[in-house]
């Protein structure tokens, strides 16, 4: 704002400046009993960075010259402050609402008592609009920025209890007043998971629902309650229901559901319901290995050999049922005991030996994760 101020103009303002007190009290008053926020805080607090403000902008008003450079970074020290009292954007907005409005019956009054004409009203009303247009822009300016920094703070100690909760680095009672600072009922229980950074949405924006997210040797990690889903997309491993200080081996687990999960070409959430043995099976690859060799190393690689393993693995996945298996495959129960007799008389194994069963489902499964899936 930059104008020439009139004489009436400045008896009016003058008239004013006498009473700032007296407004100054009124305001503070009405921001107290409106705003729950500003009751907790001491008058003579908010009283005083009041009474700077109404000043700084009755001196512009009264000169007809703008806010200055100092004034502008005052404000913004008084936006911060309040933002460290925590008064809320929204709570600052409505305080300038009532000052403006203060002040402007103040000019009122003032204009009356001079018997200054309505011209010279509007013009301080007017000017007086334009200075809180000016002045609210830096004290609005350094309440979002000690906001920012706040959330920033937070959300970074969230993420180091995340990641001290998951690797287990915090003892049960430190692990507690931590989790109580950020109201999270250690009674309850929580299920740890895993994600591949580049396979799932930008950590940096997505949060979990719990909001209990972090980065551990460049995955996405994190817990969330029982009931919940993480929110992630891709492959997400999960590990088992558990209390908070049992959470470091829910995270193991959800590391080995992911590894399994890639290995074996799995997709969506995985969890130890649904990839069943795999994990063992990833992890041991001797006995992996050993297993092939013994079962179907010597079987050879033609096609007809994978259609008799195929319908080996069937039958093991449907409890050992030749209909169930000749469904499947769309092929006559005639067809499948065959191929199964051939595979027992290649291997020498015997499919109704529950222990054989299983050592040759393992190699099968071993083998697949070994090889890129057939087109």
């Amino acid at each position: 704002m930059s104008r020439l101020s009139t004489a009436a103009e400045r008896r009016a303002v003058a008239r004013v400046r006498r009473r700032a007190p007296e407004l100054v009290d009124r305001i503070v008053a009405r921001a107290r009993a409106e705003m729950s926020a500003y009751a907790p805080l001491p008058a003579a607090t908010i009283a005083a960075s009041t009474a700077s403000i109404v000043d700084r902008l009755l001196t512009a008003l009264h000169d007809g010259t703008p806010m200055a450079t100092e004034d502008l970074a005052a404000l913004r020290e008084f936006g911060e402050i309040r933002a460290r009292q925590g008064v809320s954007l929204a709570d600052v907005q409505n305080g300038w609402r009532i000052a403006v409005r203060e002040i402007l019956a103040e000019l009122s009054a003032a204009a009356g008592e001079s018997q200054a004409a309505d011209r010279t009203l509007l013009r301080l009303t007017t000017a007086l609009l334009d200075l809180v247009d000016a002045a609210v822009v830096p004290y609005s300016a350094g309440h979002r920025d000690v906001e920012i920094a706040a959330a920033r703070h937070d959300e970074q100690f969230r993420a180091e209890f995340t990641r001290a909760a998951l690797l287990g680095t915090l003892g049960p009672a430190d692990l507690r007043i931590r989790a109580q600072q950020l109201g999270v009922d250690p009674e309850l229980q929580y299920r740890a998971y895993r994600a591949r950074a580049g396979e799932s949405r930008d950590a940096g924006r997505n949060i979990a629902p719990s909001g209990f997210v972090t980065t551990v040797d460049g995955d996405i990690a994190g817990f969330v309650e029982k009931s919940r889903s993480p929110g992630e997309r891709g492959v997400v491993g999960f590990g088992p229901p558990a209390r908070l200080e049992e959470l470091a081996r829910s995270f193991r687990l959800a590391g080995r559901m992911l590894t399994t999960a890639q290995l074996f070409g799995r997709t969506g959430t995985v969890d130890l319901d649904s990839v069943g043995l795999l994990p063992a099976i990833a992890a041991d690859t001797d006995l992996g290995a050993e297993l092939v060799r013994r079962y179907l190393a010597s079987l050879g690689d033609g096609e007809s050999v994978r259609t008799v393993v195929d319908t080996v693995e069937a039958y093991l996945d449907t409890g050992m049922r030749v209909e169930v298996t000749a469904e499947r495959l769309v092929v006559h129960p005639n067809t499948v005991r065959y191929r199964l007799g051939r595979f027992e008389e290649l291997t020498g194994a015997d499919l109704r030996v529950a222990h054989t069963a299983l050592q040759v489902w393992w190699a099968i499964q071993y083998r697949k994760a070994q090889r890129p899936p057939r087109r």
